[in-house]
């Protein structure tokens, strides 16, 4: 990912920032600093930012249709669904960017599909 984004350059200061200075190895990053580390990353990344877009409508829809568990978005119910209904039978935050417009439109038939049945 340090490639794709042309970071390669600055990995060690990018891994001694995640592990507060302790160490410059990957190999060495706690499983906590890794995701951190990884998550830092893909808000760099303009594709994954147009990913998460997509994805928040996906959300959206779901809470419009009423997906909710304590007052936001059910989690558990859009990925128990994405596992079984969704084209590729993936959670939402495993499709990549290439496969989210497809993912959209077919949720968009299940809102529209909701909204029919009130």
């Amino acid at each position: 990912m340090m490639h794709k984004l042309h970071l390669a350059g600055q990995k060690e200061s990018l891994i001694g920032g995640a592990s507060h200075g302790r160490t410059t190895s990957t190999r060495e990053l706690t499983a906590d600093e890794a995701k951190s580390l990884i998550q830092y990353l893909k808000s760099q990344d303009p594709e994954e930012q147009r990913a998460e877009v997509m994805r928040r409508k996906i959300i959206s829809l779901a809470r419009e249709m009423h997906w909710m568990a304590g007052g936001k978005a059910d989690m558990q119910r859009i990925d128990a669904w994405m596992v079984k209904s969704s084209y590729l039978h993936k959670k939402i935050n495993q499709y990549r960017y290439a496969e989210l417009p497809a993912l959209v439109t077919q949720f968009e038939k299940v809102y529209l599909s909701f909204l029919k049945g009130i």
